[in-house]
C-alpha cells in the first residue's frame, strides 16, 4: 500500500473543498490501482444489499447509496431497512436506482470515494472515475465472502472495525456450536422455481451458507456439483430424489406473502411426493429464513442466521 500527502481536491474536483489529505493506492477486485483517501469522508456505494450494507456496518461515512423502487413508488435500500432500520433520508441520499446509473445525482453528492459492484457498473467505470476515485467490488471472484469484505474494509480504512466485528462473530459461533450436536449433519441450500418447474441448487448463498458451515454442517454433494465460479445451477424436478441432505435451507420474501409453507407448496407442484422420500422432510429439518436478512455479506446478516439456532 502506498501513502502520500496530496491536495486531494485537485484530483477530485467534485469532492470536498481543497485540503491536504493523506491518500494511498489500493488495488480493487478488477485489478485497477486507484488513489483513494486514507479515510474517506463522503462515500457513495452503488449496490444497497452488498456494498452499502458492508460500508454502513463498518461505520464508514456513507452519504449516498444505490436503491430500488418499492411497490409504493418510494425508493428504499434493500437489506439496509431489514438489518439496520435505515432508510433514505437517514443521512444517506439516493445516488441511483438499481440498473439506472445517475451520474449527475452521484456527482451532486460530492463523493470522495465511489464503490461499485463490478457486475452492475463496469461499463460505467470511466464515467464514475471522472467524478471521484472508484473501486470495483467483485462478489464472485474466487475469494470467500469474508475475504472480500475484509478487502472492502481495507479500502475504507476500516480494517480495525472489521477485525472487531469478526472477533465478535467468531466468539458467538463457538458459543452456539458448543451447544449443538458435534456433527449437525449435511445440508443443502436450494429454492423452488415454480415458474419453470425446476429447482435452484446453490453452491453458496451469502451469509447463510457461511454460518451453516462455520457451525459444522457438511455440504450435500449436489451443492458441489455447481460449477466453480457459479453461485447456482438449475436442476430438473427429477433430480430432487438425489438430495440426501439431513437439512434443507431455503429463503423467502415476507413482503410477497412467502413463508416456509408457501415454498413447500411450490415444491409440491414441482416434485409431487417429495415429502415422502427426502430425509430432511421426514426429520422435520426444512428451514426457510427471510432472504433480505440472511443473504447480505455482513456480520449482522450472519447474526440473523445464528439467531435461528440461538434465539436472542
Amino acid at each position: 500500500m502506498k501513502r502520500s500527502i496530496v491536495i486531494l481536491a485537485a484530483a477530485l474536483p467534485m469532492a470536498l473543498p481543497a485540503a491536504a489529505q493523506e491518500v494511498r493506492t489500493v488495488t480493487d477486485h478488477m485489478g485497477f490501482e486507484v488513489v483513494v483517501p486514507d479515510v474517506p469522508q463522503r462515500v457513495v456505494t452503488l449496490n444497497d444489499w452488498t456494498t452499502t450494507v458492508m460500508a454502513h456496518e463498518l461505520g464508514a461515512n456513507v452519504v449516498g447509496s444505490g436503491g430500488r423502487v418499492g411497490s409504493d413508488g418510494a425508493p428504499y435500500m434493500r437489506s439496509m431497512r431489514e438489518l439496520y432500520g435505515v432508510e433514505f433520508g437517514d443521512e444517506i441520499a439516493l445516488a441511483s436506482i438499481h440498473g439506472e446509473l445517475d451520474a449527475e445525482r452521484i456527482a451532486a453528492l460530492r463523493p470522495d470515494l465511489i464503490i461499485a459492484l463490478e457486475s452492475d457498473a463496469m461499463p460505467y467505470r470511466a464515467q464514475l472515475a471522472s467524478i471521484a476515485p472508484v473501486l470495483m467490488y467483485a462478489a464472485e471472484n474466487g475469494q470467500s465472502g469474508l475475504e472480500n469484505y475484509a478487502d472492502l474494509a481495507e479500502w475504507l480504512g476500516k480494517g480495525a472495525a472489521f477485525d472487531a466485528l469478526q472477533a465478535g462473530y467468531e466468539a458467538r459461533v463457538q458459543d452456539v456450536r458448543g451447544r449443538m450436536p458435534a456433527a449437525p449433519g449435511s445440508y443443502i441450500a436450494m429454492l423452488p422455481n415454480p415458474r419453470e418447474g425446476t429447482i435452484y441448487i446453490y453452491r453458496t448463498y451469502g451469509s447463510m451458507t457461511v454460518v451453516l458451515e462455520d457451525l459444522g454442517f457438511s455440504r450435500d454433494p449436489m451443492m458441489d456439483a455447481v460449477p466453480e465460479g457459479a453461485q447456482s445451477m438449475v436442476s430438473s424436478a427429477e433430480l430432487i430424489g438425489g438430495i440426501t441432505a439431513d437439512s434443507i435451507f431455503m429463503t423467502h420474501i415476507p413482503d410477497r406473502g412467502e413463508d416456509l409453507g408457501v415454498l413447500m407448496g411450490q415444491l409440491d407442484e414441482i416434485a409431487p411426493g417429495y415429502r415422502d422420500f427426502l430425509p430432511a422432510v421426514a426429520a422435520g429439518n426444512v428451514v426457510s429464513l427471510p432472504r433480505f436478512h440472511v443473504y447480505p455479506p455482513t456480520f449482522a446478516a450472519m447474526g440473523q442466521v445464528l439467531d435461528h439456532f440461538d434465539p436472542q
